[in-house]
């Protein structure tokens, strides 16, 4: 789920998660308009995916909070299995590399 701070350190990280066999999804809350303009901004090495009506963000239990958008990092394996989540409410704290690579090598 997004935050540009977020997307911005996957965007730095893409080649050492790629080594690790993960690739990155990133799923905005707005238009597919904005998703390709943050993706085109950004310079992202990997796809910026709309989800306007938040169906994908409500299914990870992410619900707005003082009208603020609550966020994640989700891992999820290729079987299709949740291993990781972190969300927040605030968007600086939605990620963290280190338990994002742990969580990975865990697997």
């Amino acid at each position: 789920m997004t935050c540009r701070g977020h997307v911005a350190q996957l965007g730095r990280i893409n080649q050492e998660l790629k080594s690790h066999d993960t690739d990155v999804l990133v799923i905005g809350g707005g238009s597919a308009a904005a998703a390709a303009g943050l993706g085109r901004a950004l310079k992202l090495p990997f796809p910026v995916l709309a989800d306007p009506d938040r169906a994908v963000y409500g299914s990870f239990g992410l619900d707005k909070k003082l009208f603020i958008q609550r966020s994640a990092t989700v891992l999820i394996d290729k079987s299709g299995t949740i291993r990781y989540i972190l969300r927040a409410t605030n968007p600086r704290t939605s990620f963290d590399k280190d338990e994002l690579l742990k969580a990975i090598a865990s697997l």
